[in-house]
């Protein structure tokens, strides 16, 4: 027997483009992580839509399980970092229809667990904000700018600032010339050669056709998405929930003298209140419990990782909750003194998420996987 973990990216998504590390360490720690704990495991990257429907992306992940044509006898994993526990639970989802001729049932049946990382299962506030006409132009310059500070872990000054302003007020882009966008966009394009900038423009030329996902993502379309995606009783389902540090003055006194870091600072301020505004009432009452000792303090609406609330993350046993921002949590987060690989901040959330952290997080998510094989699945809350 062969266990088979999929990774599924959330919307950002560019995993798709060759070299880039949407994962980045992540399948190395969990492949040391399972082998250390016994058994043969192969782990693979699902290349999906970014912003495609929930049943688009879904039978992207139904192809490329496939694809990989495993034993009868293997056991599948899923693991979905944003988004993507989203679409891991739709392809479980008992008699879901993909609009597909493959067989749902046949895979589904042989998953032992599905593991959602910093999901929105309770709908995300900022996807209303990005699926308005100034959201959409703002998403493709947040996107842009993720690529490039991730790819080459430094953004101009300048692009900073300007981003960091836009955010703030986005009527302002409404008074904006077009060029201004242009130029910023343009700013930050030159980063990349010209094969791969031609990925680059093809990748956010497709998030600019087809933006069904993140209607599907607001708090309203998520309560009746729960409403009809039932989970599947053989499959054990886990998260890791994240909320990073409040932006506030103690954040922008401990960066000091530090123009880029405080633009950066700027941004994150403006992700974070609009990823608030809804306080999720119908949390379970044990998940808050597990959280609020995890965390160490009473969540709200509020508690935010910069993209997902704190509070629409928890589903099936909580595996880990901590401070870390969106994309920390896959290894994008700050360079720590001891830390052993060299990986690019995302964005500056002062959230102090670092290597150690992300292995304990990470060897918990391989003990989860492990234990699923062999456990029933329950009702286990706790982390």
């Amino acid at each position: 027997m062969k266990r088979h973990i999929f990774l599924i990216p959330g919307f950002f998504g560019f995993t798709n483009l060759g070299d880039f590390t949407y994962w980045g360490p992540v399948r190395d720690r969990l492949q040391q992580f399972l082998d250390a704990r016994g058994g043969r495991s192969e782990i693979h990257y699902v290349k999906s839509l970014p912003t495609a429907s929930l049943r688009t992306r879904t039978r992207v992940l139904l192809d490329t399980i496939v694809s990989v044509r495993t034993a009868p006898d293997d056991c599948i994993h899923l693991i979905g970092h944003s988004t993507g526990g989203l679409d891991a639970r739709l392809l479980l989802t008992p008699a879901v229809d993909l609009q597909t001729r493959k067989s749902v049932d046949n895979i589904a049946q042989r998953v032992r667990s599905s593991i959602s990382i910093a999901t929105p299962h309770r709908g995300a506030p900022i996807a209303s904000f990005f699926s308005s006409v100034l959201g959409q132009r703002l998403l493709r310059l947040l996107s842009l700018a993720t690529m490039v500070a991730i790819r080459h872990g430094q953004i101009p000054l300048s692009a900073w600032t300007r981003m960091a302003g836009l955010f703030a007020l986005p009527s302002s882009l409404e008074r904006a010339s077009g060029s201004l966008v242009d130029q910023l966009y343009d700013q930050l394009l030159v980063n990349f050669d010209d094969t791969r900038r031609s990925q680059v423009q093809e990748l956010l030329a497709e998030l600019e056709r087809d933006q069904s996902l993140l209607m599907q993502l607001t708090v309203e379309s998520m309560d009746l998405f729960n409403a009809a995606a039932g989970d599947r009783h053989t499959v054990r389902y886990g998260s890791v929930v994240t909320r990073a540090r409040a932006p506030g003055l103690a954040s922008s006194r401990e960066i000091g003298i530090n123009p880029g870091a405080q633009a950066q600072l700027g941004l994150y301020y403006s992700l974070s209140k609009l990823s608030q505004g809804y306080d999720f009432a119908g949390i379970k009452r044990e998940h808050m419990k597990a959280l609020n000792m995890s965390l160490g303090t009473a969540l709200d609406g509020a508690d935010n990782d910069g993209i997902v609330p704190t509070l629409s993350q928890p589903w099936g046993q909580c595996i880990a909750a901590v401070q870390a921002d969106h994309l920390d949590i896959i290894g994008h987060h700050g360079q720590g003194s001891d830390d052993t690989i060299r990986h690019y901040d995302w964005l500056i959330t002062r959230s102090e998420f670092r290597e150690a952290q992300f292995d304990e997080v990470w060897g918990k998510v391989a003990n989860f996987i492990v234990a699923s094989e062999t456990q029933k699945p329950g009702t286990d809350h706790g982390l």
